[in-house]
């Protein structure tokens, strides 16, 4: 019977010996690729403080991360937790710092940048307290970079845009909704350097011409969707050129634009582009006014 005793215990220490933890389980294969995507942001950093293992393991999880997107806990970040998500982080390609109004600075991206040569998409819309270098970092060392958002971005300047359109030249998507201090010559430029242009936003920009559209229908041909809303300095001459040349055009948004009417927008309707503004309505005809007048008289 001690034996027996004896033997019972023997397997139950080998059981406990032989027992995984989930530190156990494959990091990069199973760990990084399956249960840490699904971890909130804020238990990640609290799983940082559970022991050295688990620091070790999230740090190199940060370290090989492809992205890193704070836009949902954007009030609650700060600047040294961004610090810690993208330290020795040469691997980066999406990277969505939308809303980040209050920590995100030149001096907190810019490090950032500068180590990721494989970024393809950066978000950094509403983000106001950033200037033009910024871009210019971004244009030297992020020259695969294909998406780019900078909308309500009302710091960015021409000058900060040409950089961008002489280094970026894969551009596929650009959101420049509201940045106000952008122009005609600058997004000229855009157009000649970035062939591959799909989705363009516009919108807002005041002093947009029809020269701006013009050039931009002629050489962008690749051109999906455009975002020309409340542009009001716009004419029909802008849609007529845009329905000549831009023959892959699939959506156009051209609301409180003042001057461009249907007069110009029925070539592209006749194509099948989707446009947010509505075509008005046709006249009933005398015919159908009579027939209904009628029939109320029968009815009466």
């Amino acid at each position: 019977m001690a034996d027996s005793g004896t033997s019972a215990d023997s397997i139950s220490d080998d059981a406990m010996e032989n027992e995984w933890t989930f530190l156990d389980i494959p990091w990069e294969d199973v760990v990084f690729k399956y249960i840490m995507p699904c971890l909130p942001l804020q238990t990640k950093f609290q799983l940082r403080r559970v022991s050295k293992q688990c620091l070790e393991m999230v740090t190199l999880y940060f370290s090989i991360s492809h992205t890193v997107n704070t836009c949902r806990i954007a009030n609650k970040m700060t600047a040294g937790a961004f610090s810690i998500m993208t330290k020795n982080n040469t691997s980066l390609q999406d990277l969505v710092l939308r809303n980040s109004k209050d920590w995100l600075s030149d001096a907190v991206l810019m490090p950032v940048l500068k180590q990721s040569s494989r970024l393809q998409r950066l978000d950094i819309s509403n983000c106001t307290v950033m200037t033009n270098t910024s871009l210019q970092v971004l244009g030297v060392n992020c020259q695969n970079v294909k998406r780019l958002s900078l909308s309500e971005c009302h710091w960015v300047s021409a000058d900060g845009l040409t950089v961008l359109a002489m280094q970026c030249v894969n551009l596929e998507s650009l959101d420049l909704t509201g940045c106000w201090g952008v122009n005609d010559e600058a997004i000229t430029l855009i157009a000649m350097q970035c062939k591959k242009l799909q989705y363009l936003s516009l919108a807002k920009i005041y002093g947009l011409t029809d020269y701006a559209m013009s050039i931009l229908a002629r050489e962008v041909t690749s051109l999906r969707h455009l975002n020309i809303r409340g542009c009001w300095r716009l004419s029909d001459d802008s849609i007529g050129i845009l329905a000549e040349y831009a023959r892959n055009l699939k959506a156009l948004e051209a609301r409180e634009c003042r001057d461009i009417t249907e007069n110009s927008l029925y070539r592209l309707r006749q194509r099948g582009v989707k446009i947010d503004v509505r075509p008005p309505q046709p006249p009933r005809s005398l015919a159908g006014i009579r027939q209904r007048k009628t029939w109320l008289n029968v009815q009466i």
